[in-house]
């Protein structure tokens, strides 16, 4: 089965990706009031990519920063990657 995942860019190059899991695309839909596929497919916004971003290192305990621009000022890129090398 391919892994869904959110693959944030560091400013120093380094790239870590985080498993989009259920409790995440739960709480999307929920703050969002819409389902996470259709949004992110049909607005394409990468807003909604940062969000997702924030939501994972988060509960990962590797941030107690809110979302906002002390965050994201220690990326450069955000992406949605769908892993299908075990499936």
């Amino acid at each position: 089965m391919a892994s869904q995942l959110i693959r944030v860019t560091k400013k120093d190059g380094k790239e870590v990706s985080y498993e989009l899991t259920p409790a995440a695309k739960v709480a999307f839909e929920s703050h969002h009031k819409t389902g996470w596929r259709k949004r992110l497919i049909e607005e394409q916004m990468d807003t909604d990519l940062w969000w997702f971003a924030h939501f994972l290192i988060k509960a990962k305990g590797e941030t107690t920063l809110e979302m906002g621009d002390e965050f994201l000022s220690q990326y450069s890129d955000v992406e949605f990657v769908i892993d299908s090398k075990n499936g």
